[in-house]
This record gives structure tokens, sequence and C-alpha cells, in this order.
């Protein structure tokens, strides 16, 4: 039996976000399952809209996979009032493609590369292409953080300490994992190549 996840007392509402039909995404009604199968068609952003745009209660987006990235191009794209709700993000895994979801993630690598309009973090495993996943948290300006705790200080694009913002985000850190993903062993990622971001 699934069971809605209750947010800490004063924390912004999570709203998780994975992609349709992804074995790994949220069995959470109240969650977003994006449906990318024909990315250019926009129909995934309208998804983003529906929940967010028009939002009062604060946020904090909890994404997994390439729905990192999708959310990511949204919120980059999307007028500034759509936004308004939002308070930050946790990306689990962005790298993370599964076979069906190769043609959407091939369509975003010529996405915005820019700043987030708003606070972020990106938790990933250090030993899965840590360089590239460095490189776009950097593109997002998001705080690396390994999945791993005790490996954090293995990979890391901030040296300075945590803001109470990103301490606020972690606190959303296992709203992510599924009830049913702790008891399977995880499909091995594609390697998706990314482009450098453009220089400043």
């Amino acid at each position: 039996m699934t069971r809605a996840i209750e947010p800490p007392i004063d924390l912004p509402t999570p709203i998780l976000v994975s992609v349709k039909g992804d074995p790994a995404g949220f069995p959470i009604p109240a969650g977003i399952a994006l449906d990318l199968s024909k990315f250019h068609n926009g129909r995934w952003a309208l998804q983003l809209d529906a929940v967010l745009a028009r939002r009062e209660a604060p946020v904090v987006i909890v994404a997994h996979g390439i729905a990192c990235r999708a959310v990511a191009w949204w919120a980059q794209l999307s007028p500034r009032s759509y936004l308004r709700a939002v308070k930050g993000a946790l990306f689990h895994a962005p790298l993370q493609v599964g076979f069906d979801e190769l043609a959407a993630a091939a369509a975003m690598q010529n996405g915005p590369a820019c700043r987030l309009p708003f606070p972020s973090v990106v938790i990933s495993d250090p030993s899965f292409q840590v360089e590239e996943t460095l490189a776009l948290a950097d593109s997002w300006g998001s705080r690396f953080v390994a999945t791993d705790a005790a490996r954090s200080a293995t990979a890391s694009n901030r040296h300075a300490r945590f803001t109470a913002t990103e301490d606020m985000l972690l606190s959303y850190r296992e709203t992510y994992v599924p009830a049913h993903a702790a008891k399977q062993q995880p499909a091995r990622p594609f390697t998706i190549a990314l482009s450098p971001p453009p220089p400043d």
C-alpha cells in the first residue's frame, strides 16, 4: 500500500516528478509522471504548468532521472510568474536514463544550459559519470552531494558551507526513494554525453 509522504512541518510541500513508465519513478498518486514519448510536442511542459504555474503555496520539486533535466528545461524557459511557488529543487541521478528515454535524452542535448531561477541540489552516485554530473550541477548553479553521505567528500563542486536553503532541500533526501526501489537491483544506467556549457 502506497502512502503519501508528509512534508516536515513548516516546510514546502514536495512535488515529485518522474517519467511515465519509469520503473524507478515515484509510486505516489500526487506526483507528476511526465510523458516524454513525444518530447517535441511539449505535453510534458504542460503537465508541469498545470501543477505549478498557478500554485500559491510553496513547494520543492523532487525529481528523478531524466525528469530532472525536463524540470530544468521547463524552469529555464518558463515565465518567472510560473515559478513563484517553487522554493527549490532536489534532483536525483539526473544522468540516469532508461532505454525508453534515450530519444528524449538526445533531444535534451541542445537544451538551455544556464543557472536555474531557484536553489537546487543534485544528488548522484559519485562512481557514475561524476565529471559530467558535476558539470551539469555547475551549469544549473546546483550543489552536488554524493548519494552515499559517507563518500560525499570524494566529489563536490562547492567548498563553502551548506546554506540554510540547501539544508532544507536535503531534508527531502529520502522523499525520492520509491518504496519498491529498495527491493530491486537498479538497472545499469545508460551513458549520455553532455556538451559543455557555453562560456560566459
